[in-house]
């Protein structure tokens, strides 16, 4: 049995081995941050967490201009460009990189009390802010690499370390020191200072390069006109918290944290299913199999809903778990931020369309319009309604992202698919009717978190409602399968 199971491993593709470890590393990390985080949460103050959170949107908003998102866009076309000189073509963006950051130093120490103030974060984690994106922003540079050629193995053991040695660290900062907001964030600076130092000499020393004039002219050509739709999706991420803390203080940030960070926590899921259904839904167009496209999107839009459905009526639950009493308001945060994930996946819809047909102009329009939406409503409504309504403006604004890209997608297709109509690809009609009913749906579970038996009979009745379908429920499984 055993020697069995083994030698059909050994059988196994390597592609098909890399897919499962990197899915199974990805629950892996997001398992330990979802452990460790009660544990800071009760060590730390709610404004202590709050700095933590802060310094974490501040970097991924930093990290576009001191990167300019190098690890991705160009990246993996460029290793098929130049697949025969990988290596250099990492160590060349790894000086990009490096001269950005620089500058952001430089940038920095001209004025460091005006950064201070504006990013409300102490001149000892500004710098290690600077520090990290560049540690981190190599280390993405070679488990991409890896990715790319399927040496699953010393991926994931980096990886791993880097998951567990990170929250490791921190806790024993923060058990030893009074300012444990900074001794959480420089404890997860030092981990990625000590791995990433290590990473970029090696990578340094096989490419041989900091600077190569035609991958720099790649690789600035291809990214430099993504940035607004980057920043524009670091804005609907990281923007809330942000204004939070600047118009209602840390420790409203810290409370709205914890309540997204179990609010999105599927977000990997939508992302694998859209990773695993954009070569097929390619194909499907290439081939005109337009009618399979709408039957497998309807189911998988359901599938999402009720999965997101069950995620918010445990919301209660999750967020005494995760933070403890002195977070229990912050479960008005997750229905509105978790039903925004399936307008998300409606946008992905549309955007991979737009890449398909190589319509990007299209994109970073639709980006801009929303995020720009997104924090004229939350200046206009945090005031006035509290940190609570920054998860329905999050909401709003997805929907307006995924009428945007609907729009965008509609005028692209028109002159690429012969007597296309708006449902040609997509049946709009039934997912309009899903995504209203999905929104009124999840307005109205928030009435059933001042009683659990009115979630647990709720809970009862998808249950109920999900044995009596089980047949046509495998058979739609079969069907994606296929």
């Amino acid at each position: 049995m055993v020697k069995s199971i083994i030698s059909k491993y050994k059988n196994v593709p390597v592609e098909v081995k890399a897919s499962i470890y990197y899915t199974i590393c990805s629950i892996v990390q997001k398992c330990i941050v979802l452990i460790t985080l009660p544990i800071f949460t009760r060590l730390m103050t709610t404004q202590q967490y709050g700095q933590y959170s802060i310094y974490q949107s501040w970097m991924n908003i930093v990290a576009i201009f001191a990167t300019l998102n190098l690890q991705y866009g160009s990246f993996d076309t460029a290793m098929i460009k130049f697949e025969n000189d990988r290596d250099r073509y990492i160590s060349s963006i790894q000086g990009i990189v490096s001269v950005l950051t620089l500058i952001t130093l430089i940038i920095y120490i001209i004025a460091p009390v005006f950064w201070n103030d504006l990013l409300e974060l102490p001149s000892i984690l500004v710098l290690a802010m600077i520090v990290e994106i560049l540690m981190s922003t190599v280390l993405t540079f070679w488990t991409n690499k890896q990715r790319f050629m399927y040496k699953y193995k010393p991926m994931i053991i980096v990886t791993l370390i880097i998951s567990v040695a990170s929250p490791l660290i921190g806790l024993v900062g923060v058990l030893l020191f009074e300012e444990k907001g900074i001794a959480r964030i420089l404890g997860n600076t030092a981990v990625y200072l000590c791995i990433g130092l290590i990473i970029y000499i090696y990578q340094l020393y096989k490419g041989k390069a900091l600077y190569d004039k035609k991958y720099w002219t790649y690789a600035l050509k291809f990214n430099i006109p993504l940035i607004p739709y980057y920043l524009s999706q670091m804005i609907f991420n990281q923007s809330d918290r942000i204004m939070i803390s600047r118009m209602s203080g840390q420790t409203n940030a810290a409370l709205y944290s914890v309540a997204y960070q179990f609010a999105v926590v599927l977000v990997f899921v939508i992302n694998s299913i859209n990773s695993s259904f954009v070569p097929w839904t390619y194909r499907s167009i290439k081939d005109k199999k337009y009618n399979m496209i709408k039957k497998v999107t309807n189911i998988i839009i359901i599938f999402i809903a009720t999965m997101l459905i069950v995620l918010i009526l445990f919301g209660p639950e999750a967020i005494a778990i995760l933070g403890g009493s002195k977070y229990k308001d912050a479960i008005w945060v997750v229905p509105p931020v978790a039903g925004s994930l399936l307008f998300l996946f409606l946008s992905q819809l549309c955007i991979n369309v737009m890449f398909y047909f190589e319509e990007n102009s299209y994109l970073v329009k639709g980006s801009i319009l929303s995020a720009v939406l997104n924090i004229v409503l939350n200046f206009l409504l945090i005031p006035v309604f509290g940190y609570v309504v920054a998860g329905y403006t999050t909401l709003f604004s997805y929907i307006v992202f995924w009428l945007s890209n609907l729009y965008y997608m509609n005028k692209s297709c028109k002159d690429k698919i012969e007597d296309y109509r708006y449902d040609t690809l997509f049946d709009w009609k039934k997912i309009f009717i899903i995504a209203t009913a999905f929104t009124i749906l999840i307005i109205l579970l928030t009435f059933t978190y001042y009683t659990i038996w009115l979630r647990i009979i709720f809970v009862g009745i998808i249950g109920i409602i999900a044995l009596l379908n089980r047949n046509k429920i495998i058979e739609y499984f079969k069907l994606i399968k296929g």
